[in-house]
């Protein structure tokens, strides 16, 4: 008798976790944590684009860690979910879960796509994402389905998220309503309800049933918004009043408490893909009530004012101010006060002329890529924020804004992400050279303009001839 042996689609190798890339092992931990996600949140919160993430999730699942379940068909084609499957719970020690039906996958999905749309469009803002099983039982008398948490550099907001699918009656929305009024009777401040409806219809629809209550708790504090309008404008959606009669806003104006809720793992980040990879969680603590923020109100010194407007006037390199040792202009001698006629007018001496970019050395590294992203990459003032991330090299963070300027995009912004990595000067950071080397291939492997591409393999050389350097050094030694 013969055996015919099985085709290599069906042989089920050992699969070893730990090896796993990064992201990898994050989209395993980000499938328990939403329990379902389609390709493209996956794209917007992990994977560098949708042609990764599908590529990433198909060799995922032929390792049978996770499972494909089709969703009905939505504007052409049969879109795809994917799930944890069995096998992958018990390879990151979880226990077993039942999959829920329909109803619960779309509630499940519009709340991954809220926050997925708000990283796509604005990257930086959301500083914490909670689904329902992760927000801590506090006897509020409700839980919500998720908490986020934004910050858009000048106010922040704690968001309580109610997914609604239009299944709910009108007694049980109202009593909801209650509820939350309740609980904003201690939380007063930057605290806020929305509701996320499937539709523009269910909105209408939630005002109408919110409209005859009057509690004075909603008021400025409970909102609605569709989830197709935050997936095509993501902060930029149109939030209505729910249950008050406040005028209409965008999404991110609903962030108007003045206190910094500030967070080293900013969802979407590389430092939030690392966090999750492992398996840790943020800590809630400077978030939950907000922190004073600081503002610098120290003026610069006359030399330090008259060398930054001198870098600001030339044509903008990294490379020439991290490689060329810039003296201290010297100070001038005072001017001999004219002399004086009695009846003659004394004039002022002319004020130094202030910095007009002064004001991004107080940014944050995520300010500053906000800037950048926002200028397109050009600009004395884009250039200056490039050259303030490459003088501070603070690879804790600096690397999770270099991902979001290589992921733009946009030639320019990605050429100012290269020339920061190619100047920045940390030779004994092993963890960032290894992370900067993989955004760079990354660049180079995704087709982008020959240009990029080259600038890519440059910088690679320069790392590579720097490793060599440090190499001789250490055998000499």
């Amino acid at each position: 008798m013969s055996y015919r042996p099985s085709s290599p689609a069906h042989v089920r190798t050992r699969v070893d976790v730990s090896l796993l890339s990064i992201s990898d092992r994050a989209c395993l931990r980000l499938l328990e944590y939403a329990r379902v996600c389609t390709a493209s949140q996956l794209a917007a919160l992990l994977y560098p684009s949708l042609r990764t993430a599908l590529r990433r999730t198909r060799k995922l699942s032929l390792q049978n860690l996770v499972t494909r379940e089709s969703l009905p068909p939505d504007r052409g084609g049969i879109p795809l979910a994917y799930r944890l499957s069995s096998s992958g719970r018990r390879h990151i020690h979880l226990n077993a879960y039942r999959s829920p039906g329909l109803i619960t996958t779309r509630h499940s999905l519009d709340g991954v796509e809220f926050v997925a749309s708000l990283v796509r469009h604005d990257p930086g803002l959301v500083q914490l994402w909670w689904p329902e099983w992760l927000i801590p039982d506090y006897d509020w008398g409700v839980k919500p389905d998720h908490l986020v948490v934004i910050d858009n550099g000048d106010a922040s907001a704690l968001i309580l998220v109610e997914v609604d699918e239009s299944t709910e009656r009108p007694p049980v929305i109202r009593d909801r309503l209650r509820a939350y009024a309740k609980l904003f009777e201690d939380h007063r401040v930057g605290w806020h309800l929305l509701w996320v409806a499937n539709s523009c219809e269910r909105l209408a629809r939630l005002r109408q049933i919110a409209g005859s209550m009057k509690d004075a708790m909603l008021a400025g504090r409970c909102w609605g918004v569709a989830i197709d309008d935050v997936s095509d404008r993501g902060a930029g959606a149109e939030v209505m009043a729910i249950g008050a009669k406040d005028a209409p806003r965008p999404l991110r104006g609903i962030a108007a408490d003045p206190k910094a809720r500030r967070s080293n793992y900013e969802v979407g980040s590389a430092a939030w893909i690392s966090l999750l990879a492992n398996g840790g969680r943020e800590d809630i603590g400077p978030l939950w009530h907000g922190v004073e923020r600081v503002h610098a109100e120290t003026a610069p010194a006359p030399a330090d004012i008259a060398l930054v407007a001198e870098v600001a006037t030339e044509p903008a390199t990294v490379a020439a101010v991290n490689d060329s040792a810039v003296e201290e202009p010297a100070q001038p001698a005072a001017p001999e006060a004219p002399a004086t006629t009695s009846g003659s007018v004394t004039l002022e001496e002319p004020a130094t002329p202030r910095d007009p970019d002064e004001d991004l050395q107080h940014m944050f590294g995520g300010e500053l890529v906000r800037l950048i992203l926002g200028a397109a990459g050009e600009g004395s003032r884009a250039a200056r924020a490039v050259e303030l991330l490459a003088e501070r090299g603070n690879v804790r963070y600096l690397l999770d804004d270099l991902q979001l300027l290589c992921s733009s995009g946009k030639l320019a912004q990605q050429l100012q992400a290269l020339a920061v990595i190619r100047n920045v000067r940390v030779p004994t950071d092993d963890s960032y050279h290894l992370r900067a080397r993989d955004l760079l291939l990354r660049l180079v492997d995704q087709r982008n303009e020959p240009a990029l591409v080259k600038a890519a393999l440059v910088v690679l050389e320069t790392f590579e001839r720097r490793d060599e350097a440090d190499s001789r050094l250490d055998y000499g030694a």
